[in-house]
C-alpha cells in the first residue's frame, strides 16, 4: 500500500513541476548516509573538546535526515549576512531560511515529498490513517529528545484542550468535516498513528507546507511549565509577565502558538526548536538579530558533515527596501528576501560590473502578482453590505489600469490578470483569469453606479447612509515581500479616485496590520497571489475558498472557522460553510490526484461566480539576487508559499566561501 500511495502522490506532484517544466532529478536528496562516522563544525569540535557538548555521534539521531548539496560538498564557518525591511525577522525572510522544518519536506525539484523529521511512514487505502515513524535520537535544540509524546501533547493538552480551543479543534492541517472524530494514537515513543474522521488524500502535501508546521512545533519538556494540566503554580507565572491574562495566554506566548506568528520564535532565545540555527540575541528595539548553529541540528550531508555549513547568522532590519539595495550593492550582505522588481536592472548591471553578486533564476507560483481585498466581514455594516456587492467589486477592477500599472511597478514583466491558477495548470479556469480585467473607466462607473449611484458636490459617491462613501486601504509595510505595496496603493487610489470612490491610504507597521485584522478593522488591503501553478491551488486555496487565513475579503470567518481567541469572529453565511464542506471533503478527501482535480475545477467556477478578490498581474519571471561568496545555490528554482520560499534551496547545505 506504502508504494502504491507514493505513485499517486508523486503523479500529483509531478503535474505541479511539469506545468513549470522544471523537473531536475540532479539534487534529489539521498536516502542514507554511507558510513555511521560524522564531522561537525570546529565551533561545535572545541566545546566537545571542552567537555560543554557531547559527541557529534550523540547529538544526532541514530538515522540523520541527509541532504545532498545542491553544487558540492560546503565548508564549515562563517556568518550569513540577511537583510530585511521593518522588524519582523521572521516575515522579512529568515523564517524561510532558519526555520519551517515538518514532518515531511519538499523535495528540491518540487516533484514530491521527502522524509524529514519523520523517517517514513505508510498511509491506508482509505487515506484516512497515518502512521509516522520518528528519527530515533533526534533532538530540540536543548538536547532533549524529540518524541511522539510532543506531538501528543499538542494535539491532546492543545488542540483538543477546552481552555486552549475553546471552541473545539481547529488546525490548517485538520479538515473542518470531522475536526472532532479526528484521532492520534502514541503507538510507542517514536511512532504515531493519526486518525482522520474521512479520506485525506493531499495530507502529506500540507504537512510539507506551512499548514504542517504544527505537528512539530511544540517542546512538551519546555512548554509543560506554562501549562495548567502540568504546572499548579502557573498562575506565578502569569502574575511575572506582561500582556497575558491567563495561563493559555501565557502559553500561546511561549509556544508561538497555536493562533501564532512565527515571530515569536525571534523574541525568546529560551524556546527549544529543531530548527538550523537559534536565537542567541533578539532584534529587540534594536536593528539586528543573531543566531547560532543549532548543535543538535538532526541532518548530515552525503560525506556525514554535520549541518548547517554555515555557523551564524546576523539579521539587518532596514527602514526601508532603498537601504536594504543599498547594503546588497556595497557587499554589506549576502541574501535578501524579495528583492524589487525595480531593482531588477540595477542588480543585473552590477553582476555585469564585476560586482561579487550573482543572481537565479525563480520561477514563480503564484497566479498574480497581487490580491486586493475589500472585507465583507468589516464592522462597519454599510461598508460590509457594499463590499459585499459583486458588482463594487467588478466596477473597481474595471477602474484599474493593470497595463500602466505593471509598466510602473514591475518594469514591465507580466500580464493583466484575476487571481487564479496559471494557463499551463491543469486547474486553469479562463473565466476566473480574465473576467473585469478590462481597463474601462466608463463601465467601471456603470457597476458603480449599480451600488453607489448618488454623489455629493466634490463628486465622491454616497454610501447607502447619505455620507460620503470612504475606504481606509490599509497597507502593511513591514513586510520584505511588500516592499512595493504603498507604491501600488497609491497608484491604485488614484483610479478608484477617477470614478468617484475616496480611498485613503493607512501605511502601518506589521505588528499594527496585524491588530487591525484580528479585531477585524481591516476595510480593504492588498495581498500576495498565491494558488497558480500546477495544482498549488488545491494547498493553498486562500483566493478560491472564504474563511482562510490569508483570504482577507472574509476575515472574521476566517476567526469564527477556526475558533481564534486573539480575532473578531463573524458567522459565516450558510452556502459558504457548505463550500469549504465540499473543498474538504471531494478536494481534499479524494484519494487520487484525478478526483481533487475534478473536484476542484467546480469550487474554481464557484470561485469565479463569487469573485471574491481583485487581481493584478500574472507574475514574470522573477530573480534572486545573493552575494558570490555563498556557495550552494541553485541556478533556478520554484518560489512560492507552497514551497517554504527559500526552504526548497535547502539553507542548511548554504555554505560561505572565504
Amino acid at each position: 500500500m506504502f508504494d502504491r500511495m507514493r505513485v499517486k502522490l508523486g503523479v500529483l506532484a509531478i503535474v505541479m513541476v511539469m506545468a513549470l517544466g522544471l523537473i531536475s532529478p540532479a539534487i534529489v536528496p539521498q536516502a542514507q548516509a554511507q558510513d555511521s562516522q560524522y564531522n561537525e563544525s570546529p565551533m561545535l569540535a572545541a566545546l566537545v573538546a571542552a567537555g560543554e557538548l557531547p559527541p557529534v555521534e550523540e547529538r544526532l539521531p541514530e538515522n540523520p535526515a541527509v541532504v545532498t548539496p545542491f553544487n558540492e560538498t560546503g565548508q564549515y564557518g562563517g556568518n550569513l549576512r540577511f537583510g530585511f525591511v521593518g522588524a519582523n525577522p521572521g516575515w522579512g525572510g529568515m523564517w524561510y531560511t532558519t526555520g519551517w522544518e515538518n514532518l515531511v519536506i519538499w523535495k528540491p525539484d518540487f516533484s514530491g515529498v521527502d522524509p524529514n523529521i519523520a523517517e517514513s511512514w505508510e498511509v491506508s487505502d482509505d487515506v484516512r490513517e497515518y502512521t509516522f515513524h520518528l528519527r530515533k535520537g533526534l533532538k530540540w535544540s536543548d538536547g532533549v529528545e524529540f518524541t511522539a509524546d510532543d506531538i501528543m501533547f499538542y494535539i491532546d493538552d492543545l488542540l483538543f484542550h477546552p481552555e486552549v480551543h475553546v471552541n473545539g479543534p481547529a488546525a490548517d492541517w485538520l479538515p473542518t468535516a470531522g475536526a472532532e472524530e479526528f484521532r492520534a494514537e502514541k503507538i510507542d515513543d517514536y511512532t504515531v498513528k493519526l486518525i482522520f474522521a474521512n479520506p485525506n488524500g493531499t495530507f502529506l502535501y500540507n504537512l510539507a507546507t506551512w499548514a504542517g508546521r504544527h505537528l512539530t512545533w511544540f517542546p512538551k519538556h519546555y512548554l509543560m511549565q506554562f501549562h495548567a494540566d502540568y504546572n499548579e503554580n502557573v498562575d506565578e507565572l502569569v502574575a511575572q509577565e506582561d500582556g497575558v491574562e491567563d495561563w493559555v495566554g501565557l502559553l500561546n506566548k511561549k509556544a508561538s502558538g497555536p493562533t501564532e506568528d512565527t515571530q515569536n520564535f525571534y523574541l525568546y532565545p529560551e524556546r527549544p526548536t529543531l530548527f538550523p540555527w537559534v536565537v542567541e540575541k533578539p532584534l529587540g528595539g534594536g536593528t539586528t538579530i543573531t543566531m547560532v548553529r543549532n548543535p543538535y541540528y538532526w541532518k548530515v550531508d552525503t560525506e556525514g558533515n554535520q549541518l548547517p555549513y554555515i555557523d551564524n547568522v546576523t539579521g539587518y532590519s532596514y527602514q526601508d527596501s532603498e537601504g536594504r539595495t543599498l547594503a546588497m550593492l556595497s557587499g554589506d550582505l549576502d541574501y535578501i528576501k524579495d528583492p524589487d522588481a525595480a531593482d531588477r536592472i540595477l542588480f543585473f548591471d552590477a553582476v555585469d560590473e564585476g560586482k561579487p553578486l550573482a543572481i537565479s533564476t525563480l520561477y514563480n507560483d503564484a497566479g498574480v502578482n497581487n490580491t486586493i481585498h475589500f472585507n465583507r466581514t468589516v464592522g462597519d455594516p454599510v461598508k460590509a453590505e457594499v463590499f459585499g456587492d459583486k458588482n463594487f467589486r467588478i466596477g473597481m477592477s474595471h477602474a484599474i489600469n493593470r497595463e500602466e500599472l505593471i509598466e510602473i511597478v514591475h518594469a514591465g514583466q507580466g500580464t493583466p490578470a484575476q487571481a487564479s491558477p496559471l494557463e499551463s495548470s491543469p486547474l486553469y479556469n479562463e473565466q476566473l483569469a480574465t473576467q473585469y480585467i478590462e481597463y474601462d473607466v466608463d463601465l467601471a462607473n456603470e457597476y458603480l453606479d449599480m451600488v453607489l449611484p448618488e454623489k455629493d458636490s466634490e463628486g465622491y459617491r454616497l454610501g447607502p447612509d447619505g455620507e460620503r462613501f470612504s475606504i481606509i486601504f490599509t497597507v502593511d509595510n513591514g513586510l520584505s515581500y511588500g516592499t512595493n505595496w504603498v507604491q501600488i496603493a497609491e497608484i491604485l487610489i488614484g483610479y478608484w479616485d477617477a470614478v468617484g470612490v475616496e480611498v485613503k491610504l493607512n501605511s502601518i507597521a506589521d505588528d499594527v496590520f496585524r491588530e487591525v485584522r484580528d479585531n477585524n478593522e481591516l476595510e480593504a488591503t492588498i495581498y500576495t497571489g498565491e494558488g497558480g501553478a500546477g495544482v498549488t491551488a488545491i494547498l493553498d486555496p486562500r483566493y478560491y475558498i472564504p474563511a482562510e487565513f490569508f483570504g482577507m475579503f472574509g476575515n472574521g470567518w476566517y476567526h469564527w472557522r477556526v475558533g481564534s481567541e486573539q480575532g473578531v469572529k463573524v458567522p459565516m453565511p450558510e452556502e459558504y460553510v457548505a463550500m469549504r464542506t465540499k473543498f474538504e471533503t471531494e478536494v481534499l478527501g479524494a484519494p487520487t490526484q484525478e478526483e481533487q482535480i475534478e473536484a476542484m475545477k467546480e469550487i474554481l467556477e464557484m470561485a469565479a461566480d463569487e469573485f471574491w478578490v481583485i487581481g493584478t498581474a500574472r507574475p514574470g519571471t522573477g530573480y534572486q539576487i545573493y552575494h558570490s561568496r555563498l556557495g550552494n545555490q541553485p541556478s533556478e528554482w520554484i518560489a512560492g508559499w507552497i514551497e517554504g520560499v527559500q526552504k526548497i534551496t535547502y539553507p542548511e547545505q548554504w555554505y560561505i566561501m572565504e
